[in-house]
């Protein structure tokens, strides 16, 4: 596909609204190169303002799941399209897999979007995530007789959202680890030659973040919504290890979610409160800029690993982390281990709270060994994450099947 052609609509769960799907703003920066026109349509929109970073040029449809505008335009498309726009429909209601409520309740918004993407010519619709976002690229594709393509990350492969259904008609579904791959291809063997593996792309600095720390705190950092599966309970378990080896530690937990409470009420009787703070939602900006400062001496994931709905992906905070030259420390959950391995960082067993302490610890005691772990991390995410060799791909990608 050659430069700025062709219009694209992108699907997402909530993105540029609330708190995650951040790694978004990174691929939709490369991705306003490529097309002409770039629209972003999030499934469900929280009444809260827009908290990440939106590219110049990017347009936000911003509609309710219901409403007068939804419902008059999925009518008008209705009217005029009524054999494929049911023929959709139709199919989803057939469907032997998981979703049916969930698919029912983004229907008349797909319709809507259908006669949206008609009447302003777009080309192709692109969803994050193979659950209600890819239903509604995919029923709206039907209705406006476009093409349609998403990207899979982790739950929801093992979800399995209607996977008959979409897979006869997507032009192709994006990985992000070759364990989504695998799992994908079992849950959808009619797609064959139409999966993409293309890892998550971010930005790269031109070079590591010089780290400076002063004194002799140990500040680390854990960037990841406050939910079961992130293990923060581990986390702060290894905390507890540290400070009795005299260690003085300081983390900081950027992350929002039903736990709070319950985490600090952990951090309080393990006598953390002095040494952990609970950060709230932190900006990917302000994030970046924490490291680009050099303000902590690691980034930790302490994720837990309990089958296919309690692991990890590959996770975009630490492919940051690493880009940054910030030394990371993770579990084995999920996909980590594609992204990381002891020679660019420190990788623990999930649940293993004496094993993540020491992990930690060996940073804490040895800092020049960390950074040359971190340079390392550096040059793996270069070679394999660089958001404009990723988005160069996913362009080519639409351009193809479209």
């Amino acid at each position: 596909m050659s430069a700025r052609t062709g219009r694209l609509v992108v699907v997402t769960s909530r993105f540029p609204f609330g708190s995650q799907e951040a790694y978004l703003s990174a691929e939709l920066g490369e991705l306003v190169k490529h097309f002409e026109r770039i629209a972003v349509m999030p499934v469900r929109t929280p009444a809260a303002p827009a908290r990440q970073d939106l590219p110049d040029g990017v347009e936000v449809i911003r509609w309710p799941l219901f409403g007068p505008q939804v419902v008059r335009r999925a009518a008008q498309v209705l009217r005029g399209a009524p054999s494929s726009s049911l023929g959709a429909i139709s199919q989803l209601v057939r469907s032997r897999d998981p979703g049916h409520v969930k698919n029912l309740a983004v229907i008349i918004k797909a319709l809507a979007l259908a006669q949206w993407v008609k009447e302003r010519r777009f080309d192709h619709i692109h969803a994050y995530w193979m659950s209600t976002p890819a239903t509604v690229a995919m029923v709206a594709a039907a209705a406006s007789g476009v093409r349609w393509s998403a990207t899979a990350h982790r739950w929801d492969i093992y979800e399995r959202n209607a996977f008959d259904v979409k897979q006869r008609t997507a032009a192709f579904v994006r990985t992000i680890s070759a364990r989504g791959t695998s799992d994908l291809a079992r849950r959808m063997p009619r797609l064959r030659d139409r999966v993409l593996e293309l890892r998550l792309g971010t930005t790269l600095p031109p070079a590591p973040a010089s780290q400076r720390f002063a004194g002799d705190e140990f500040r680390i950092v854990c960037p990841a919504a406050l939910v079961e599966v992130k293990g923060h309970d581990v986390l702060l378990a290894a905390l507890a290890r540290l400070r009795e080896w005299g260690v003085p530690v300081r983390c900081v937990l950027c992350g929002t979610g039903p736990l709070r409470r319950k985490l600090e009420a952990t951090a309080s009787s393990l006598q953390l409160n002095g040494c952990v703070e609970f950060a709230g939602f932190v900006p990917q900006r302000s994030l970046h800029e924490w490291y680009r400062a050099g303000r902590f001496a690691a980034v930790v994931l302490a994720s837990r690993f309990a089958g296919e709905k309690a692991m990890e992906g590959v996770p975009s905070t630490l492919i940051e982390a690493m880009a940054f030259g910030v030394p990371v420390v993770a579990s084995d959950s999920g996909s980590i281990g594609e992204l990381l391995d002891d020679r660019c960082g420190r990788i623990v067993r999930a649940g293993d709270a004496e094993h993540l302490a020491r992990a930690l610890l060996s940073i804490y005691l040895d800092p020049d060994s960390a950074q040359t772990r971190a340079r390392r991390a550096y040059d793996r995410v270069a070679a394999q994450h660089d958001v404009r060799v990723q988005m160069r791909e996913l362009a080519a990608a639409v351009g193809e099947r479209s």
